[in-house]
């Protein structure tokens, strides 16, 4: 019989084109730890959703569009590894305000920076969990 471990990856969002899904890559959603430095502020949330081009998550306090941020991502399997984070620079392409939930802004930034290792190791990550659904 074989073992389960938690997963930390949701569900895979995928929205049709015919329903204005702009995105080129597909996107999983995941519960993953994140922290990130936004001009010398650092913040601590959990990832929504990711793919090989940017992240969404929920933060406490507004972020400046267009900010440049970095970021650095610890994946399940890289950490398994023993291999260091990958580091990433991106910009704040979407931060809008809501009003359910415990974190009121829903946050969106595209991967300006990401090294080509980074992107293939990311990519494995992504593609992965969308093998798993």
């Amino acid at each position: 019989m074989r073992k389960t471990q938690p997963n930390p990856v949701k569900k895979t969002l995928q929205t049709p084109p015919e329903q204005g899904e702009r995105r080129r890559k597909p996107r999983v959603r995941v519960d993953l730890p994140l922290r990130l430095t936004v001009r010398d502020r650092t913040v601590e949330t959990h990832i929504r959703d990711l793919s090989v081009t940017g992240i969404r998550f929920r933060a406490p306090e507004a972020l400046p569009l267009m900010s440049r941020v970095q970021i650095g991502l610890e994946l399940p399997e890289i950490k398994a590894q023993g291999a260091s984070s990958i580091a990433i620079t991106g910009v704040v392409v979407r931060c809008n305000e809501e009003t359910l939930g415990r974190l009121p802004f829903d946050v969106a930034i595209y991967f300006e920076d990401l090294s080509e290792r980074s992107r293939a190791r990311l990519g494995h990550f992504v593609d992965s969990r969308l093998a798993e659904d």
